[in-house]
């Protein structure tokens, strides 16, 4: 496949985390060999796909004589050219790392598409471990519009730009992240969107785009929301909606209609594991979620939060164009559309910011939904999708570089709005 730039080395991979796992699998798949796997937290992680992963002091002892090829598996290209820099500093003989993702995203696609040329599925798990885009995949796109309803034929044109977008259906949590990306412990109100307005919300953002690959439910603790199985049933029903992701630390048991609703097969659901920082009722509660998810046949990836990313607390940085086009361009949460109260942001920092009173939302960088008749409201979604920055990127840290924070670290719950010295989030 010519996947290799010489064409024949084999692979060091560094990451062992969803996207390293990832391509560790596809490589796998594929016969192509894989050398050694690295990483930062290999004690705990012990082995992917049956590679003993090491920690990074393992590098040192390859040189010239063992020719390979270098990649770093992570999604964000934030994070790429920190460890990229790192390895150039502490490892000087290694060669140039090459960007996994490419890669996994090629190897991916190719693989998918062959699939569906046999009539087969996709394996949305799979998906969802391959990239935090998937709806940027053709292989997904093909396979979203032959499992969803009828699309919309009141628009009478082609599909519009937006064709995956969330719905942050609940501010409520059971946990106080420091570094939310929500930054959900500084609200000072706690707010739960109702099933007839989300549903109301969604189907004209449906109608407007014309078709939406994945629709994804987000929150806070999306099962705190006591509707939600009304709302998954009113998606799954909705003509132009593909395949849904929901969100959920396990946190929350859920309800036998609950799971009866997240077993259809268009529904992916993330399980997040806080690990030590889950105790008692918590603890208990997310232990029994996972055994009532298998026990239903729930399809559901388990992800283990290590580190996060550190956005700030909305300081300015005084970036100037090209900085910002370049930290928007770089930034693993751009796909990650959403809406929340009627409006629909670009992304996480960027709707916390602003409904934290700590951002600006600057005309064009964001679509009030509500107030714009069908026809503006399609050109409003267009317009958001084809940004190359936004103001919020002038207060975010990944745009000096990707900086790691421990997970999930918990603060007491705030009841006063965020100031630049309260604590950084990302989530």
């Amino acid at each position: 496949m010519g996947l290799s730039p010489t064409g024949t080395l084999p692979f060091v991979v560094y990451g062992a985390g969803s996207a390293g796992k990832q391509l560790v699998r596809l490589l796998d798949e594929l016969g192509l060999p894989v050398l050694a796997c690295v990483d930062k937290h290999a004690p705990s992680i012990g082995e992917i796909s049956g590679h003993r992963v090491w920690l990074p002091a393992k590098l040192a002892s390859f040189g010239p004589d063992i020719p390979f090829d270098l990649i770093v598996a992570v999604n964000s290209r934030h994070a790429f050219e920190s460890i990229r820099d790192e390895l150039a500093a502490d490892y000087p003989q290694l060669p140039s790392p090459i960007w996994g993702r490419a890669l996994t995203d090629r190897m991916a696609s190719e693989r998918c598409h062959r699939k569906l040329q046999n009539d087969q599925g996709i394996d949305l798990l799979e998906c969802m471990g391959c990239r935090a885009d998937p709806s940027r995949c053709s292989a997904f796109r093909e396979a979203a519009r032959k499992v969803a309803p009828q699309q919309p034929t009141e628009m009478g044109s082609p599909p519009g730009k937006l064709n995956d977008f969330a719905y942050f259906i609940t501010n409520r949590c059971t946990l106080n992240c420091q570094h939310c990306v929500e930054a959900l412990p500084y609200y000072e109100a706690r707010q739960t969107e109702s099933c007839e307005r989300i549903l109301k919300t969604v189907r004209r953002v449906v109608a407007a785009s014309g078709y939406i690959d994945r629709f994804s439910l987000t929150g806070g603790e999306t099962m705190l929301n006591r509707e939600l199985p009304e709302i998954i049933r009113g998606i799954l029903a909705t003509p132009g909606i593909g395949f849904v992701y929901l969100y959920t630390s396990g946190t929350v048991v859920p309800s036998t209609e609950l799971l009866r609703q997240l077993a259809n097969p268009r529904i992916a659901v993330n399980l997040s594991d806080y690990g030590e920082h889950l105790s008692g009722k918590l603890k208990d509660n997310f232990e029994r979620c996972r055994t009532l998810f298998d026990e239903h046949g729930i399809a559901y990836r388990l992800l283990e939060n290590k580190l996060w990313f550190d956005l700030g607390t909305f300081v300015p940085l005084h970036l100037d164009a090209a900085a910002l086009r370049k930290s928007f361009a770089n930034c693993a949460f751009t796909h990650c559309i959403t809406v929340s109260g009627g409006v629909m942001y670009r992304c996480p920092h960027q709707l916390a910011g602003i409904q934290l009173n700590r951002l600006s939302s600057p005309p064009g960088e964001t679509v009030n939904i509500d107030d714009l008749d069908d026809h503006s409201l399609r050109k409003a979604l267009d317009s958001l999708v084809e940004l190359e920055s936004i103001d919020a990127c002038n207060h975010c840290l990944l745009t000096s570089g990707a900086h790691e924070v421990p997970a999930a670290i918990q603060v007491r719950r705030l009841t006063r709005r965020i100031t630049p010295e309260a604590p950084s989030r990302n989530r």
